[in-house]
């Protein structure tokens, strides 16, 4: 056998639709997760809660976490003003901004704007918050780590003052 060829037939034997032995594979060989499609709008919007936003919120969830990703997934719209309470995630979150123009701001950092095709990176532990701005709104898709089965720690609300700090 040519020697390039002898690679791919150890890979091929490898994974072969037959044990060794010329019986079939083991019931756990052949469990192999499969691919799945979740239909949009199987999961009900939610609006966000007086205790943890300000203004209009809306949480469209897209997915939760579980044994094969450690992270939930959701768009988030804020309509203008609307913004989320102080926060940390204990495992981290990554926001990419979809739509319109908002704002984040890191605890003691400078107020920041977000367009569309921008990425926040979160850390564990770090004290945040993030929002539309006042005259438009913004939609982000929000993918967030769970530690320990939480995803999130709200503190208290975004003053006027913080928000309006430019």
């Amino acid at each position: 056998m040519h020697r390039s060829l002898i690679p791919l037939a150890l890979f091929a034997t490898a994974f072969s639709a037959q044990a060794s032995d010329g019986s079939e594979p083991s019931a756990s060989a052949k469990a192999t997760p499969a691919q799945r499609v979740v239909a949009v709008g199987t999961q009900p919007s939610v609006a966000g809660p007086a205790e943890t936003f300000s203004g209009r919120v809306r949480v469209d969830p897209v997915w939760t976490a579980d044994e094969s990703l450690n992270a939930s997934g959701a768009w988030v719209t804020f309509e203008p003003g609307a913004r989320s309470a102080w926060h940390m995630h204990p495992a981290g979150q990554r926001l990419v901004v979809v739509a319109g123009v908002g704002l984040v701001q890191e605890w003691g950092k400078p107020l920041q704007e977000i367009r569309p095709g921008d990425v926040v990176e979160c850390p564990a532990g770090v004290k945040h918050w993030h929002g539309a701005t006042p005259t438009t709104a913004m939609t982000h898709l929000a993918v967030t780590g769970v530690r320990d089965g939480n995803n999130v720690v709200w503190m208290e609300q975004v003053s006027d003052a913080q928000y309006n700090a430019r």
